[in-house]
């Protein structure tokens, strides 16, 4: 049975690597129109180009088409897949500067950085929610992700919707690499919040692996940081607390060295991408045209697209897929409310995400995590209501901000930035 997968963001530049993922999986979803929508309509039109080309030249069954308005997409399809920046590369850039401003570590997707994008992003996922059809699945990649499938579950109540992040992917391929394990064979149960998760539990071959003596032999690595891993900061922080940390640790346990990083780099991430995007979507357009297509993989690697299809297909196929998602709780993680959305491993198949029961979380970061669900439950309710106490309230509630004047400022000068974006704190 054909089926229609709306994808909105379609424009962006890890489009190519979602385009190889449906062709990695172009059999299991042979005959799906695939409708692509984004308001950027030169980049929607280049990757609508681009993925027909490829599909053509791999033989695969999709019919692609392209839409500007956000309903004709969205009506009709089974699954909604969405991967879109509200404002581009220039919200992205205040996000990260802002906060650095302030002597906060500024992120597009955690502390007050994260918080401003969820402001742009929630109203958005609502929307999008609003017009579905009730029975599609919205897989969501959009950041940050645990805020956004929180304030879709909660004030649009029946919505199907998974919320995505494949960074535990490259982090289990980092750990294998520093451990000397062969990624392909190391499994880890991540748990907690997304960028917030840890594993206790670790196994080689299906078979658990004793952490604590791997973590007593491991070395720490020499070489700094790279804008994805930390691998140094990692191993450190691995041997002192007992466990296997996400990257995004190293934001709350080396904070201020981290500031001082930023700060004396000069440029934000989103500047230093916004340079490299005009040749890069130069380089797609030449492949485009082009009867065989390759295009580069500098934005649109394979895991990204990959573990989206994936999750899609293990919906659409019934798979019983064991993958690691943001869910909703419903006691998967003991230390945290029912209505809590975590990321933990579930088993997905067509009644969707089967999660197990993985226990309390562990001890030495309790305490952060449950503090981080703390703000993100105030920032997903902030974002949805443009209540300004409760804004304040978020970021005085995150690790990151320590001084109630702080999060004054950030949060006037980050709603001033972005007042184009945030209709729902005008009223």
């Amino acid at each position: 049975m054909s089926i229609k997968i709306a994808i909105v963001g379609a424009g962006s530049g890890y489009m190519p690597g979602v385009i190889r993922g449906l062709l990695h999986r172009a059999a299991d979803l042979a005959g799906a129109e695939l409708a692509f929508h984004d308001v950027h309509r030169e980049h929607l039109a280049l990757m609508a180009r681009l993925a027909t080309a490829m599909f053509a030249a791999r033989g695969a069954d999709f019919t692609v088409t392209s839409h500007t308005e956000l309903k004709p997409a969205l009506d009709g399809a089974s699954y909604v897949f969405t991967t879109f920046r509200p404002g581009g590369m220039a919200a992205r850039h205040l996000d990260e500067s802002i906060p650095l401003k302030y002597g906060v570590v500024g992120q597009e997707t955690a502390g007050p950085g994260g918080f401003l994008m969820a402001c742009r992003s929630v109203p958005v996922l609502l929307r999008i929610a609003e017009l579905a059809d009730p029975d599609a699945w919205i897989v969501n990649y959009t950041n940050p992700t645990n805020i956004v499938t929180d304030a879709v579950l909660r004030y649009r109540p029946g919505t199907r919707i998974i919320g995505l992040c494949d960074q535990h992917v490259g982090d289990t391929e980092m750990w294998a690499e520093l451990l000397g394990l062969p990624a392909a064979r190391l499994e880890a149960d991540w748990i907690g919040l997304n960028h917030a998760t840890w594993a206790e539990r670790v196994r080689l071959h299906g078979e658990p692996l004793d952490l604590p003596a791997l973590l007593a032999d491991l070395e720490i690595p020499g070489g700094g940081a790279t804008p994805w891993r930390d691998p140094s900061r990692m191993a450190e922080l691995a041997r002192a607390l007992g466990l296997l940390p996400n990257s995004y640790a190293k934001y709350y346990f080396f904070h201020d060295e981290v500031v001082r990083e930023l700060r004396a780099k000069g440029t934000t991430r989103a500047q230093d991408i916004s340079a490299m995007l005009p040749g890069y979507y130069a380089s797609l357009a030449a492949e485009a045209a082009k009867p065989d297509p390759d295009p580069s993989r500098e934005r649109g690697g394979g895991e990204h697209g990959e573990f989206a299809v994936d999750v899609i297909c293990a919906l659409h196929r019934d798979e019983d897929r064991r993958m690691i998602v943001n869910i909703r709780n419903d006691g998967a993680i003991s230390s945290l409310d029912d209505d809590a959305v975590v990321e933990v491993p579930a088993r997905i198949g067509r009644k969707g995400p089967l999660r197990s029961a993985m226990g309390p979380l562990p001890l030495p970061v309790r305490g952060l995590t449950q503090a981080i669900w703390t703000y993100e439950r105030l920032a997903a309710d902030a974002a949805a209501t443009g209540d300004r106490r409760t804004a304040l309230q978020a970021l005085m509630a995150h690790p990151f901000v320590r001084d109630k004047h702080t999060a004054e400022r950030i949060l006037h000068e980050g709603l001033a930035a972005h007042r184009d974006h945030l209709p729902q704190f005008a009223r």
